[in-house]
């Protein structure tokens, strides 16, 4: 899971590169907070890690809005936001790190194409 999570700093770039500073931040502390919960598995920074989960879901809607659910990227966005719930539930049942990181890989998917139909 450190590799996928690692993975959005293809997100973060595109946000710096664009001067999308909040949106950086965000994804910047959502990747500590992960790497923290998933390389320590504390308890501690659990409940952390799902705020900022909720943070860069709710600043993706905000940044997709603004985009006018610019076609293709909200339309992708969509189905990527389908195979993560699909992930996250399976993880909750069977074969918890494929299925977590498929989770991480959609979400990091998710991040980037809201960032795309913002930004382009």
């Amino acid at each position: 899971m450190l590799t996928t999570t690692l993975l959005f700093l293809i997100p973060l770039a595109l946000t710096l590169l664009s001067g999308l500073y909040f949106y950086s931040a965000i994804i910047t502390l959502s990747i500590i907070i992960a790497l923290l919960y998933h390389l320590n598995k504390e308890k501690k920074y659990f409940h952390l890690d799902v705020i900022l989960s909720i943070a860069l879901i709710t600043t993706n809607l905000y940044y997709v809005y603004l985009s006018n659910f610019k076609y293709p990227y909200f339309h992708l966005a969509v189905i990527a936001m389908i195979a993560s719930f699909y992930f996250w539930f399976r993880a909750q049942k069977t074969n918890y790190n494929f299925n977590h990181s498929m989770w991480h890989i959609s979400s990091v998917l998710i991040t980037i194409l809201c960032v795309l139909a913002y930004s382009t």
